[in-house]
């Protein structure tokens, strides 16, 4: 199955290529979904048609999806909140206000991305094709299976036995509830999805791509976005550069082709993956004016081909040490701080930070030394 995933800055037309690529995914015969894990839905929009929070399907072999997170919150997962929500009342806390805080921040992008493990491991389509919020949010997505995997370790990492023999002496002692065997369940099952999750992102069929204009400010913060998407281990295949005047536009116009094009320059100098441009349409793109724009993307390329192939993580031996390389593209040696605690090695660059879990074997070693080298970050355990 392929996973693509688009991002970029608000405003620079995301949605609408997300759109797109999925139409003419369905051109070469693959059965196709578009989910928008974007609090802001607009893929209804987008395709002029009532999009459910279930695949709904829009065209042949083509579905789409508005994730409700309030609606799977409640289907999935009412046993926990129900928990958390015991546990903030018996804290004395309002019943109101306990019900919000029972929603922990970043836990509708794990819904987002647990439907995708879901359709994935049924194998129900041949392409899913996530329509992510603007970077920011793409970034906290993204983050969020080793941030909850380090948070799971941290919190719930307790045995279920010895739990059941703790807790009847535990519980008369404190004045907060403790978790039945339901609650427990859950999280042990949210912890072996968030697991799976992790595979999927970081597979090579899964990878990113970014939409971005010929701005200063767009390719700024899409060179943050490629920095730190590498950063956590996913694949980048390719950018797609919208709004580009026609070559032939002419008045007023002239002096903003100018700057464009040398935009555009910049753009495929600076970034080491296949760059693809879609010209500025004279009417508003939606409904069936997508499935026109879908013939023009990638040229004549199969929308599923993964354009670039890298590898943003990998360990090898070098001699007596260890080489943990992580891409890092576009970031500074005065932006990235390093540390190794236990199995744990991590990474920190501006307000994001990776934690990469080493395997046993390398989980006594120590770090001996960190190098930026055209844009790898080298870490050398001894």
């Amino acid at each position: 199955m392929r996973i693509i995933l688009f991002t970029g800055k608000g405003g620079v037309g995301k949605t609408t290529m997300a759109a797109a690529s999925a139409i003419k995914a369905t051109r070469y015969g693959y059965k196709t979904l578009v989910m928008s894990a974007d609090p802001a839905h607009n893929l209804s929009d987008c395709f002029q048609k009532k999009i459910e929070a279930y695949p709904t399907k829009i065209a042949e072999n083509l579905y789409g999806m508005e994730i409700n997170v309030q609606y799977e919150l409640e289907r999935r997962w009412d046993v926990l909140i129900d928990y958390i929500r015991l546990f903030f009342k018996s804290q004395g806390i309002e019943d109101v206000i306990s019900d919000e805080l029972a929603i922990p921040p970043g836990l509708d992008e794990l819904v987002s991305l647990l439907h995708l493990l879901e359709f994935y491991e049924k194998k129900e389509f041949d392409v899913i094709i996530l329509d992510c919020a603007p970077t920011g949010e793409t970034l906290r997505l993204l983050s969020l299976p080793e941030v909850a995997r380090w948070f799971m370790n941290r919190f719930f990492g307790i045995e279920k036995k010895l739990f059941k023999l703790v807790k009847p002496v535990a519980q008369p002692v404190l004045k907060t509830p403790l978790p039945n065997e339901d609650v427990l369940d859950t999280i042990q099952e949210l912890y072996i999805k968030i697991a799976k999750l992790k595979e999927v992102l970081e597979s090579e069929e899964t990878t990113v791509r970014l939409v971005l204009t010929p701005e200063k400010i767009a390719i700024n913060e899409s060179q943050r976005a490629f920095a730190y998407i590498n950063l956590f281990g996913y694949r980048i295949d390719c950018l797609i550069v919208n709004k580009l005047f026609p070559s032939n536009s002419s008045g007023y116009l002239s002096k903003w082709i100018e700057i464009q094009q040398n935009y555009l320059n910049e753009i495929k100098t600076c970034f080491p993956v296949p760059i693809f441009t879609v010209e500025f349409k004279d009417e508003e793109i939606s409904g069936e004016k997508l499935f026109k724009l879908a013939e023009e993307l990638y040229d004549s390329n199969d929308p599923t081909k993964v354009f670039f192939k890298d590898e943003p993580f990998r360990i090898t031996k070098e001699d007596e040490e260890v080489i943990v390389s992580i891409k890092t593209p576009f970031l500074s040696k005065e932006t990235l701080k390093v540390m190794k605690r236990g199995e744990e090695i991590i990474i920190s660059a501006d307000q994001w930070k990776r934690v990469i879990f080493l395997p046993q074997s390398l989980a006594f070693k120590k770090a001996v030394g960190a190098k930026l080298i055209n844009g790898e970050l080298k870490i050398r355990l001894r």
